[in-house]
């Protein structure tokens, strides 16, 4: 997997106005570089653990004079930090046909805001940011190796504002699990999930080693806008396909349905493996991404 070059320096395509998340890990990094997540083994300028004797952590800087004095066994205490990382936060966005759906919004637009304030929200946590975007295959017009450059976040939202869903294989996103780093990132797994209810599966078992975050982008307008009576011309956005419907209540009706008892089914697929999906539903909540990105 190799990246593009940097987009064309057009801003044509106007980027709001990004609003820094903050996120907690389930694990603790052993990452080499210095970040803002509580980690694995001992560091300088991490989080306070215990005391412990000065013979068994020969460290004079740390000498804590106050607890050296309390101590009846007259035993010189310093004090023992926890180890503070970085790691790689990485989405992975599903480029597929259904992506390319325009309805109350713009799928592409709400995914690539979305992947912008996650890249600007890793910068500002000391974490490296990747984007990975996938239809049948990785694409290299939708690549960014893992940064902390300056500016992620613009080139994340060019590269998705440009880029075109296409197709109905999913299979790049499986391809993706192989190509990440062997130590445990953040993952954001970026898609409508309209594929079969076993690749969902089999995609989760494919990233087991990572922390998962699935993103379901949704618009209502897929089941709500449909009219009580008439034809109405359906196309799938992966295949091309068209075909003339006749539009009545009662397959409105079971349209929705369907709809809700599949969204219950893919929940409780993610649920099953410890994963709490975050719905995306009519754009972007930012407030409500920072509040289950928080919870862990």
């Amino acid at each position: 997997m190799t990246g593009a070059g940097s987009p064309d320096a057009d801003h044509s395509i106007p980027m709001p106005e990004l609003q820094p998340l903050a996120y907690r890990l389930r694990w603790r990094p052993r990452d080499a570089f210095i970040g803002a997540h509580p980690g694995g083994g001992e560091g300088a300028g991490g989080t306070f653990q215990r005391h412990v004797p000065l013979l068994r952590h020969p460290d004079p800087r740390r000498i804590d004079l106050r607890a050296t004095f309390r101590d009846p066994m007259e035993e010189i205490h310093v004090r023992q930090y926890t180890k503070r990382s970085a790691i790689v936060a990485v989405a992975v966005v599903d480029l597929s046909g259904s992506m390319g759906f325009e309805g109350r919004v713009t799928r592409m637009r709400v995914v690539a805001e979305l992947c912008a304030t996650l890249a600007l929200s890793a910068r500002r946590m000391g974490d490296r940011f990747a984007l990975i975007g996938c239809d049948a295959d990785v694409r290299d017009d939708v690549f960014v190796a893992p940064t902390r450059h300056p500016g992620v976040e613009v080139e994340v939202f060019d590269r998705l504002m440009r880029a075109v869903p296409q197709g109905e294989s999913t299979a790049g996103l499986l391809a993706v699990a192989d190509r990440l780093p062997a130590r445990p990132s953040l993952v954001f797994i970026i898609s409508d999930f309209l594929m079969p209810l076993p690749r969902v599966d089999e995609l989760m078992n494919a990233f087991w080693r990572h922390d998962v975050v699935p993103v379901v982008v949704r618009d209502r307008g897929e089941e709500q806008d449909l009219p009580a009576w008439g034809l109405i011309e359906l196309r799938d956005l992966e295949t091309g396909r068209r075909r003339l419907t006749l539009m009545r209540p009662a397959l409105r009706e079971a349209w929705r349905r369907a709809g809700q008892a599949r969204r219950v089914e893919l929940d409780r697929c993610f649920r099953r493996r410890g994963r709490v999906p975050f719905h995306v539903v009519d754009g972007l909540d930012a407030d409500a991404l920072a509040e289950h990105l928080l919870a862990g």
